[in-house]
C-alpha cells in the first residue's frame, strides 16, 4: 500500500503514499521547532 502512487496537485508529479507520510513528518516537525502554521493533509483524490 506504501509504494502505490497518486498524483500530487501542488507538486505536479506522482508520488507514493510513503513519500506523503514523510511530507506530512516534516511539516509537523517544522511546525513544533519554528511555530510555523501547520496546515494538515487533506485528501485531494
Amino acid at each position: 500500500m506504501l509504494e502505490q502512487t497518486v498524483e500530487h496537485p501542488k507538486l505536479n508529479r506522482k508520488v507514493s503514499y510513503q513519500y506523503l507520510m514523510r511530507l506530512e513528518a516534516y511539516k509537523l516537525k517544522k511546525h513544533l521547532l519554528t511555530g510555523e502554521q501547520y496546515d494538515p493533509f487533506q485528501r485531494w483524490w
